[in-house]
C-alpha cells in the first residue's frame, strides 16, 4: 500500500507523503497536515482506505425544527489504511451514500476533501469530517486485525493541544458529533446495537439475598395499597411476556438512552405490567427472558398507561392488574434487579407457569381475525430482509421478512410476516430447515388471504434456542417433535427456498379494495414523479405504487444454462449489473474509474443514481459445489442478458431492443450444453459408490443420476428447435409505441431481472452465504463473515420459467418505464402461489397481468384449444388485447444498494368508464 497522501488545497499547496509528515501510513500523515495547517480544510488522502464500520446516531435539533420534528440521523465512518484506524464524521450532504448502501463496511473509499471541525457548543471537542470522497469500483477486504488497538500509530498527535483533543475524540466510544452517548442500529431503531448492550454481567440472586429479602408483597396487595406506601417491599415475580424495544428519541430529547420496554410479570395473586426505562434497557433487556424469575426492589408504581398494545393471556385463571404499572428506573431511585436461578426457585412461591396457545396449520383456517396464537414449524422459505418506511419523508423504517413454515398437519404452510422483535441474532439466523417457534402471533384475514403477523409482544426462537424454554412441554410441541422424527430431511430440503422477490399479501381483485387502506393522496403516483420516487428509495426499502398507464410493449425472456465443456464449471450467461435510473445516453457511467461523490454536492444529491453508479463486475467462471445428493441434482438457470443500452436520438431516452441471437448459434450452443450436461451427470454417477446410496423407495442413487443424465439429453433434444423458433416470436409492441417513443421525455429501464430478485433453492452446506445475501448489510466489517469467490448465480432458481419485460407508458405519453413481470404457475407448488386465492382463466396476457399467475393446461377445465396454452409464445400473441388499453399498474419497488433498484409489475386493473 502506498504511503502517499495526495490532495490539492484551495491555495494550491500539495500535501506530502505520510512518511515525510512523521507518520508511517496515510492516516497519520493526513492528520498531521490538518493539525499543522493554519486553515485545516480541503485536504484528502491519496490512496484508498477500507471502511471498517458505519455507525448511525440521532442528529442535533435544528433551529427551525419544533419539539415534535421528525428525527434526522448522522453517520460516523471508521476507516483503515492497514496500519491504524480512524473514526470520521460523514458530512450530512453525503448521508445518501450510506442510505443507499454505497458507503458500507468492507468497501473502499478515497477521501478527496476533509476538514478538522471543532464543536462550538462543547469544550475540547474536534473531529475529522469527510466532505467529499470517491467510491472504489471493487470490494475491499482490509488486511488489518480489527481487534487490535487502532489508534496506536497516532500517539504522536499528543504532542500538541489540538492533537490531544482530536485523539481524545477518536478514542471515545460515543458519537463524534452532537454530544450523543450511544449509536443506533444502522437500519432500524428496534434492535439493540453495540457492545454496551451485552457488556453487563449480572450476578444471580444468592440464597442469602433471598432470605434477607423477607416480606415479599403480592401484586394484588400492591395494586390496592401502592398509593399509601412510602417504602415498597421486595417483589418476587416471573416474566410472562416481553415487548420489543421502543426508541423514543427526538432531536430535542435530553435523555441519554431514550429506550423503553415493558414486561408483564406475575405471582400467585395476579399479573401486572412492568416498564423498563432508559439505560436499564441497555443493561437488562437482553437478560430478562420470558420465564425468568426476578427479585425487584426500589421500584416505583404509578397509574397504568392504557394506550399500548397488550399480550393476549393464555391463562384465564391469572387475574390482571393493568390499571397500575411498575416502573424500573435507572435513578431516583435506581431499581435493584436480580435474576433468581431456576434451581433456587421454590415451589412454595407458587409462581404461575407460562401457558401457550399453540395451534396447527389446519386449525388456523378456522381462526378469526385478529386471533392471537403461537406456532411451531419447520421453515421451508425465508425471504430477504426488507424495510418499510414508517411515514412519508421519514428516515425511520420497520424491518421485516416473510417466512413459510410447515407442521405436518396439512401441506399448506404457515405464512408469517415477521417484523424485527429486538432479537437481531435470531432474526438474521432464520433459514430453511430450522425449527421455528413464534409466540403472540396475530391472525390477518383480508380479501381471501390468510397469514400471521408478529405483535409487539412476539418472541421468536430457532434451532439451538429451544432447550429449557417453557413451551417445550406443550402437547402440540411434543406432537410436532414426533412428526419431525418421521420426516426425511432430503424431502424437506427439496422444497426449501431462500431469498428473491416475494410479494405478499397479493393485491386484491378490485381496485376499490386496494384503495381502502390508503390515503387519497397516496393511491396514485404520477408518471412524472416516478423517477424521483425510485431515486428516493433507501437500501432494501420496499414500496408499492399505483400508476395510470398503458402497456406499450411486452417481451418474454427465458432463463438458460451454460455448462463448461468437459469441466465442472457453471457460468452466468450475462454480467449481472442492475438497472438504474440512468438514461440511455449516459452509457459513459459504466466506467472502471472510481466514482466521485461530494465534490459538487448539490448536483450529486439531485442525481444520485448517475453519480453513485459503481462499475459492473464481469461474471467469473466458478467451480461448482461438490457432488450433491440426488435431491439437489437439478438444472440451474443463470440469468441471460436481456437488453442493452444504446444512445437515443436528441434528448429522449429510449429502450434499446436487443435482437434475439442467430437461430443457428442458439441451436449449436444448446446442443453443446446438452451434451455437456449429460456427460457431467453420467461421470458423476459412475464415480459414486452405490453400496449405501439407496433412497427410501429402494432405487440406487447411481441409477437415478444415470436416468437423469439421459432424461436431460432427450428433453433438450426435443425442445431445442421449438425454443429456437418461439423466442423470435415472444415479443409484442403496441401500434402506437413507435410514435410514442419518439416523443418521450424520460424512459426508465428496469426490465432486467436482478439476481437478487430470483428465489433460490436452498443449499444447507452454504447456508451462511445464502443468509448473508438475504440479510441486511452489517454495520461492521468482520473477517469471519466474508465468503470468497461465491455469488448467487451458482444456486439454481426455485422456479425455472422466465419472465416478461413490460414497457409501461404514462397516460400523458411523456414517461415510460420497463419493468419485470414474472408470473407464477397456478399448479406449481412454489412459494409464489401458496396462500393466493386462484381461479382458472384463459391464459391471455391481459388475464395473466390481472391475476399474477398462469394456468397450465390441466387447470383450465380440460380446455384443449390453443387459447388455453401456457407457452410464452401463445401468451405474448394475445397481448393485442392490451393495445391502447387504460390500466392501473401496481408495481413493487425495492432498492438493493448502490445503483440497483428493482421494479416489478405486480398486477394491473382495467379502468372502466
Amino acid at each position: 500500500m502506498s504511503a502517499d497522501v495526495c490532495a490539492v488545497s484551495p491555495g494550491g499547496d500539495r500535501v506530502g507523503s505520510a512518511a515525510n509528515q512523521g507518520g508511517s501510513s496515510a492516516i497519520p500523515g493526513l492528520l498531521l497536515h490538518l493539525l499543522s495547517s493554519a486553515s485545516p480544510r480541503s485536504v484528502g488522502a491519496g490512496e484508498f482506505l477500507s471502511v471498517l464500520a458505519v455507525r448511525r446516531y440521532l442528529g442535533e435539533p435544528s433551529g427551525e425544527a419544533g419539539p415534535g420534528a421528525a428525527p434526522c440521523y448522522l453517520y460516523d465512518v471508521t476507516v483503515t489504511d492497514g496500519n491504524c484506524r480512524l473514526r470520521c464524521h460523514l458530512s450530512p450532504r453525503l448521508n445518501q451514500l450510506v442510505q443507499r448502501n454505497c458507503v458500507r463496511a468492507g468497501c473502499g473509499i478515497r477521501i478527496t476533501r476533509c476538514s478538522l471541525v471543532y464543536e462550538e457548543k462543547r469544550l475540547n471537542r474536534c473531529f475529522l469530517q469527510i466532505e467529499a470522497l470517491e467510491l472504489g469500483a471493487t470490494e475491499h477486504h482490509p488486511q488489518v486485525d480489527t481487534s487490535a488497538p487502532g489508534c496506536a500509530p497516532l500517539r504522536t498527535l499528543a504532542s500538541t493541544q489540538r492533537g490531544r483533543v482530536l485523539l481524545a475524540t477518536m478514542l471515545s466510544a460515543t458519537p463524534v458529533k452532537g454530544g450523543r452517548t450511544h449509536y443506533l442500529p444502522l437500519w432500524n431503531n428496534t434492535d439493540p446495537s453495540g457492545p454496551e448492550w451485552n457488556s453487563s454481567k449480572h450476578s444471580p440472586a444468592s440464597e442469602e439475598q433471598l432470605d434477607a429479602a423477607c416480606g415479599f408483597i403480592s401484586l394484588q396487595h400492591l395494586a390496592r395499597t401502592w398509593r399509601t406506601r412510602v417504602d415498597l417491599p421486595h417483589l418476587l415475580v416471573r416474566v410472562m411476556y416481553k415487548s420489543r424495544l421502543r426508541y423514543y428519541g427526538r432531536p430535542s430529547t435530553k435523555v441519554d438512552f431514550p429506550y423503553q420496554a415493558y414486561l408483564e410479570v406475575a405471582d400467585q395473586s395476579g399479573m401486572m405490567p412492568v416498564v423498563l426505562w432508559n439505560s436499564l434497557c441497555r443493561e437488562w433487556y437482553q437478560s430478562l427472558h420470558v420465564g425468568a424469575v426476578l427479585l425487584l426492589h426500589r421500584y416505583s408504581v404509578k397509574q397504568g398507561y392504557q394506550q399500548r398494545t397488550w399480550a393476549t393471556h393464555c391463562d384465564s385463571q391469572v387475574k390482571s392488574f393493568r390499571f397500575v404499572e411498575i416502573c424500573l428506573n435507572p435513578r431516583e431511585p435506581r431499581t435493584e434487579i436480580q435474576i433468581v436461578p431456576n434451581k433456587q426457585v421454590k415451589a412454595e412461591w407458587r409462581l404461575p407457569d407460562i401457558k401457550y396457545n399453540f395451534i396447527t396449520r389446519v386449525e388456523l383456517d378456522k381462526m378469526p381475525d385478529p386471533y392471537t396464537c403461537d406456532i411451531i414449524g419447520v421453515v421451508t422459505f425465508v425471504g430477504r430482509c426488507q424495510r418499510r418506511r414508517k411515514e412519508e419523508g421519514s428516515e425511520d423504517f420497520y424491518l421485516y421478512r416473510w417466512v413459510h413454515a410447515v407442521d405436518g398437519s396439512t401441506q399448506q404452510p404457515f405464512i408469517l410476516e415477521l417484523f424485527a422483535t429486538s432479537q437481531p441474532e435470531t432474526f438474521q439466523q432464520i433459514h430453511p430447515m430450522t425449527y421455528l417457534v413464534c409466540t403472540q402471533m396475530r391472525v390477518v384475514r383480508e380479501f381471501g388471504v390468510l397469514y400471521l403477523t408478529t405483535s409487539n409482544e412476539s418472541q421468536i426462537y430457532i434451532s439451538g434456542q429451544h432447550k429449557g424454554q417453557p413451551y417445550t412441554q406443550d402437547p402440540k410441541v411434543q406432537a410436532f417433535i414426533q412428526w419431525v422424527k418421521g420426516q426425511h430431511e432430503k424431502q424437506l430440503l427439496k422444497k426449501s427456498v431462500i431469498g428473491g422477490y416475494y410479494s405478499f399479501p397479493p393485491a386484491p381483485s378490485l381496485f376499490q379494495d386496494y384503495c381502502k387502506n390508503l390515503n387519497d393522496e397516496a393511491v396514485l403516483t404520477s408518471a412524472s414523479d416516478l423517477k424521483k420516487v425510485i431515486a428516493s428509495l433507501h437500501y432494501r426499502e420496499h414500496r408499492r405504487i399505483a400508476l395510470q398507464a398503458t402497456i406499450a410493449a411486452v417481451r418474454y425472456i427465458g432463463l438458460t444454462e451454460l455448462v463448461g465443456q468437459g469441466t465442472d464449471h457453471v457460468q452466468n450467461a450475462r454480467d449481472i449489473s442492475g438497472p438504474s435510473l440512468k438514461e440511455d445516453n449516459a452509457s459513459s457511467q459504466l466506467s472502471s474509474e472510481p466514482v466521485q461523490s461530494g465534490e459538487r454536492p448539490e448536483k450529486d444529491l439531485n442525481r444520485p443514481a448517475e453519480r453513485l453508479q459503481t462499475a459492473p463486475t464481469k461474471a467469473q467462471r466458478r467451480c461448482q459445489s461438490p457432488v450433491l445428493n440426488h435431491y439437489a441434482l437439478r438444472r440451474r438457470y443463470p440469468l441471460r442478458n436481456s437488453q442493452k443500452t444504446d444512445n437515443s436520438k436528441g434528448q429522449t431516452s429510449r429502450m434499446s431492443r436487443k435482437k434475439f441471437p442467430d437461430a443457428s448459434g442458439v441451436l449449436m450452443r444448446r446442443k453443446q450444453a446438452s451434451r455437456s450436461r449429460a456427460e457431467l451427470l453420467k461421470r458423476k454417477a459412475s464415480d459414486r459408490v452405490p453400496d449405501d446410496a439407496v433412497n427410501a423407495e429402494g432405487f440406487s442413487q447411481v441409477a437415478e443420476e444415470t436416468v437423469a443424465a439421459n432424461k436431460v439429453s432427450d428433453e433438450d433434444a426435443r425442445t431445442e428447435e421449438t425454443e429456437m423458433d418461439s423466442t423470435s416470436r415472444c415479443t409484442w409492441e403496441s401500434t402506437l409505441w413507435p410514435e410514442i417513443k419518439e416523443h418521450l421525455s424520460v424512459h426508465l429501464q428496469f426490465g432486467q431481472l436482478l439476481s437478487e430478485s430470483v428465489p433460490r433453492t436452498f443449499d444447507y452446506k452454504h447456508r451462511d452465504f445464502l443468509m448473508q445475501q438475504c440479510n441486511l448489510q452489517p454495520a461492521e466489517y468482520k473477517t469471519d463473515a466474508v465468503t470468497s469467490n461465491m455469488d448467487l448465480g451458482r444456486f439454481g432458481p426455485a422456479c425455472d420459467h422466465g419472465y416478461y419485460s413490460v414497457t409501461i407508458v404514462g397516460i400523458n405519453h411523456q414517461v415510460a418505464i420497463d419493468v419485470v413481470f414474472r408470473p407464477s404457475m397456478k399448479s406449481h407448488e412454489g412459494i409464489c402461489t401458496l396462500g393466493h386465492p386462484m381461479e382458472s382463466h384463459d391464459n391471455r396476457l391481459a388475464s395473466i397481468l390481472a391475476s399474477g399467475y398462469i394456468c397450465d393446461e390441466q387447470s383450465t377445465s380440460g380446455n384443449r384449444e390453443g387459447s388455453a396454452s401456457a407457452s410464452p409464445d401463445h401468451i405474448v400473441r394475445t397481448a393485442a388485447d392490451l393495445d391502447n388499453l387504460h390500466v392501473i399498474c401496481i408495481m413493487d419497488l425495492c432498492h438493493h444498494g448502490g445503483d440497483n433498484s428493482e421494479a416489478i409489475l405486480n398486477k394491473i386493473y382495467r379502468v372502466t368508464a
